[in-house]
Formats: C-alpha cells, sequence, structure tokens
C-alpha cells in the first residue's frame, strides 16, 4: 500500500488533482489538459510524474468514449 510518504511534492499535487476528477470506471480520473491546467506543470515534467505514479502502482490508465487518455486513481482498500 502506497502512503503519502512514497510520493514527491509533484507526485502529490497530481494525485490530488486526480482525486479530485470526475468519475470514470468506478475512479477518480482526469485527462492529461485538465491536469497540466490544474498543477500548471508543462507537459514533458507531467509525463514523467504520471510515469512515476504508474510505476508506483498509485494510478493507471483508461481510455473516455472520446478517445482521450483517463489517468484514474487507484485508491487503496
Amino acid at each position: 500500500m502506497n502512503t503519502v510518504s512514497n510520493f514527491t511534492e509533484l507526485e502529490q499535487m497530481v494525485i490530488n488533482v486526480i482525486a479530485k476528477g470526475d468519475e470514470y470506471d468506478d475512479m477518480p480520473s482526469e485527462c492529461i489538459g485538465n491536469i497540466s491546467d490544474l498543477t500548471g506543470l508543462n507537459n514533458k515534467i507531467l509525463r514523467g510524474v504520471l510515469s512515476s505514479l504508474e510505476q508506483k502502482n498509485a494510478i493507471t490508465t483508461g481510455e473516455y468514449p472520446n478517445g482521450m487518455t483517463a489517468f484514474m486513481l487507484i485508491e487503496s482498500k
């Protein structure tokens, strides 16, 4: 199980944005454009943070019906 101490400040910022996003597939989710707008991170840095969060099993990806990638928070049980 991941705890807050396992995440960098940028990772925590992105997790908080995704956590406040819309529910999709029964998980909080957000698209990269909204995450970028809400965090102010440029796409290169944001993609690195998202990749790190995926490696830490904090988020997963899916696809919204409109074809955009959904970044979804995996909630701890």
